[in-house]
């Protein structure tokens, strides 16, 4: 006995059902791929964006590299063939300064003399240019320095000011970190990351040795302020999301988008300044940049970080340079991205249950109309034919419709008003042949009782007693 409770589904519950489940699978096959597709995605974009910034920060600095070591060449094929005579202050000063002005992304021309002196061409804001000359005094161990400015808005640069003074502290050419490189590679370029003192800006300077008969004479060298690799960056980014940075082995911060966070810093009042260390930044990007970097392998190149405070989620992704120890990075909130898709997803799923309610309840009404109803009809007749309250004209009617398609449900309609009219003569025939049944078994019965009336002793004696009774009348 089937319980009430798991009663099997109608034929019009069964279509409405299989029809909606038909619509809702072909809308998932279609939204669910999407959206994992457009999820993977991300990682490609990422990944571009990335290939964009590393491949555009790579052919920069190879640039400022191959221009600084062309500079190179000709300040020391020039000093070492005495082109330009060092004592010739006037000459070495228009060298110096044409150099400067023939590279316009150099910071610093510069010549450490190895008794301590300096002499050096610097590029300032508002289009000056400075000629630094420092001499150092030995015996009392103080360095005179003398800046002439120059304006070089024009064809030739025109000075507008000289100033000297005593340096305190003061300035020894053997000392600095550049001099120091290059003794430590002679005859070999030098790069040397660190902040100028002159102005405490984040620089690179790239040197080389001087040298007459096997004798270091001084080190002449190429600056270059970071500050342009910031610029760089912050170009290249434009308005994407997210940030860039360039970084060296000792976690210091080369440059980066955020062009204040790669400033200098200064732990102390009497300490230099330093480069600034990519764990100390404040700007809340880099800040997981530099916590992504900490929690996993650095051999990963693409990273995805999760905030533990707020659940976003970041992509991270580290490239190493061919120069030095610096590796570019950019950190991609997945939201930026995530937003748009969302949206999309979101209109995309809009639009797919729409046309699922309006498919689903289109081939609703055309299953209902064109299978349910018909198939019902012809249950019902069935129906009546089981309870024997079949009317043959009345209860067909509704099949002559059905039976003008020249589908199966026509087909099946036709079939069955053969079989109604089959059973219907049967069913008839049988009744006839009941009824004369009937007939003959109550005139039987009659017999037989009337014959048993008869075989009684009551009925003979009767007889006897009638026969006799009819002789004494005649």
């Amino acid at each position: 006995m089937t319980s009430r409770f798991h009663r099997p589904l109608g034929l019009k519950a069964t279509l409405v059902g299989a029809v909606f489940l038909t619509v809702s699978a072909t809308a998932a096959i279609v939204y669910v791929p999407w959206a994992i597709t457009s999820r993977r995605n991300i990682n490609t974009i990422v990944a571009q964006v990335n290939k964009e910034i590393v491949v555009g920060t790579s052919k920069e600095v190879e640039r400022l590299f191959t221009n600084a070591q062309s500079a190179q060449q000709l300040l020391s094929s020039s000093f070492s063939q005495d082109l330009i005579d060092l004592s010739d202050l006037a000459a070495t000063e228009a060298f110096m300064l044409g150099v400067l002005r023939a590279y316009p992304n150099f910071t610093w021309v510069q010549y450490g003399d190895a008794d301590g002196d300096f002499l050096g061409a610097q590029r300032g804001p508002d289009q000056r240019i400075h000629f630094h000359q420092r001499d150092w005094d030995a015996d009392s161990q103080t360095t005179t320095a003398t800046v002439y400015s120059y304006d070089d808005s024009g064809a030739l640069p025109r000075q507008i000011q000289s100033e000297t003074e005593v340096m305190d502290p003061p300035f020894y050419a053997p000392e600095r970190p550049w001099y120091q490189a290059a003794l430590a590679t002679p005859g070999l370029p030098a790069e040397t990351v660190y902040v100028y003192r002159s102005n405490e800006t984040p620089g690179m300077d790239i040197t080389i040795t001087l040298s007459r008969e096997d004798t270091v004479n001084g080190v002449i060298g190429i600056g270059i302020e970071l500050k342009q690799l910031s610029d760089y960056l912050e170009a290249l980014q434009q308005d994407r999301p997210g940030a860039a940075f360039i970084i060296n082995d000792q976690q210091e911060l080369i440059a980066s988008t955020v062009v204040q966070e790669a400033m200098p810093t200064q732990a102390s009042v009497d300490a230099s300044p330093q480069l600034q260390r990519f764990e100390a930044v404040q700007d809340p990007l880099l800040q997981r940049a530099s916590q992504a970097i900490a929690e996993t392998s650095a051999s990963d190149t693409l990273l995805r970080y999760t905030d533990d405070l707020t659940g976003a989620h970041y992509y991270v992704s580290l490239t190493r340079l061919d120069y030095l120890d610096w590796t570019v990075g950019t950190i991609i909130p997945e939201a930026d991205y995530m937003a748009n898709i969302r949206r999309n997803q979101q209109m995309l799923l809009v639009v797919i249950v729409f046309f699922t309610v309006c498919t689903a309840g289109a081939a609703i009404v055309l299953a209902n109309r064109l299978i349910a109803q018909p198939v019902l009809g012809i249950a019902q007749a069935a129906a009546k034919i089981e309870d024997e309250t079949f009317d043959l004209d009345q209860d067909l009617s509704p099949l002559n419709a059905i039976e003008t398609r020249q589908d199966e449900i026509g087909r099946l309609a036709r079939i069955f008003r053969q079989m109604a009219n089959e059973v219907y003569q049967r069913e008839r025939r049988l009744k006839q042949q009941i009824q004369e049944l009937r007939v003959e078994i109550d005139q039987s019965k009659r017999n037989r009782q009337v014959q048993e009336i008869v075989e009684t002793d009551f009925f003979q004696d009767l007889a006897v007693k009638a026969k006799a009774l009819r002789r004494r009348q005649e």
